[in-house]
């Protein structure tokens, strides 16, 4: 049979373009250079001035350990469920700070340690009315949360219904301020800076229940899909970092203690802690 040369067999130039297109997608890949999105949410943590996001003492960890690798980057401040869903799914993705939980253990891969944290339920130290001996008592009052943070996770998990989920930290401030709500959640050191930002007396506020289950640690993560070797690379940095004093440096007086909240003498003490509520660490 004689081969018409100006007839193109479709199925086997099919198959040589997708070779050709795939080849060129491998060259592509391996030539671009790394680039990772870091992502993180206005909080006291992630900067400490309006007028210059990058400025918070977590976010210059995170910009001293970018350096430190030689890793190109950029930097994203979204709310926190859209942040952590793509943390969740997609490679190449870092997120802080990230409270690490025994349901998020597994999902991540925890680079370091930027500080200890201890979250709590606040009321307002005038509220005199609400009463909270344990987490049975918390549905009886609205509950400010950060959709989607640690603190929501943990007390869906604890039986609470009663929550009412906002973007930010501020916002429950607020609806607390005005008794929109009852409790709300925050961490210490996140709640003491949040009111020297809106010039708020610390005093007013008044601890009633520590969130025990997610009061371990505040960290810099990489996304699951994110090839292992690059993160063992970022957590030998970050533990360079670590020993070499800067981390202790830079967060200075963020750095809280693991098994002593030092900031609960910054709220409202007239509360005497119960055991399984406060504990030892009370004011």
């Amino acid at each position: 049979m004689r081969l018409n040369p100006n007839k193109v067999n479709p199925t086997g130039f099919s198959q040589r373009l997708l070779c050709a297109v795939f080849c060129l997608a491998v060259a592509n890949a391996v030539a671009a250079p790394l680039r990772l999105e870091i992502i993180t949410e206005r909080t006291p943590l992630s900067y400490r001035s309006s007028d210059n996001l990058g400025d918070g003492q977590a976010t210059e960890v995170v910009q001293g350990l970018m350096a430190r690798a030689g890793i190109d980057y950029d930097l994203f401040f979204a709310p926190w469920k859209r942040g952590y869903r793509r943390a969740e799914l997609e490679p190449n993705i870092l997120i802080y700070p990230l409270a690490r939980t025994e349901e998020r253990e597994a999902k991540f891969h925890w680079l370091g340690q930027l500080t200890p944290v201890h979250y709590y339920l606040f009321k307002l130290a005038e509220r005199k009315d609400i009463k909270v001996n344990d987490f049975s008592d918390v549905n009886r009052y609205k509950v400010g949360v950060v959709t989607y943070h640690a603190h929501h996770i943990f007390l869906q998990r604890m039986g609470v219904s009663s929550l009412e989920g906002v973007y930010t930290s501020r916002q429950n401030m607020n609806k607390l301020l005005r008794k929109r709500i009852s409790l709300f959640a925050s961490s210490s050191s996140g709640l003491i800076r949040l009111c020297q930002q809106e010039k708020q007396d610390c005093k007013q506020f008044e601890p009633v229940i520590k969130l025990q289950g997610i009061s371990k640690g505040l960290y810099l993560a990489a996304s699951k899909a994110t090839d292992p070797k690059l993160a063992q690379s970022l957590r030998a940095s970050f533990n360079e970092m670590e020993r070499e004093g800067v981390l202790g440096e830079i967060m200075g007086e963020r750095m809280n203690l693991p098994d002593h909240d030092r900031f609960l003498s910054h709220f409202h003490s007239a509360m005497v802690a119960a055991p399984g509520r406060l504990g030892s660490e009370a004011p």
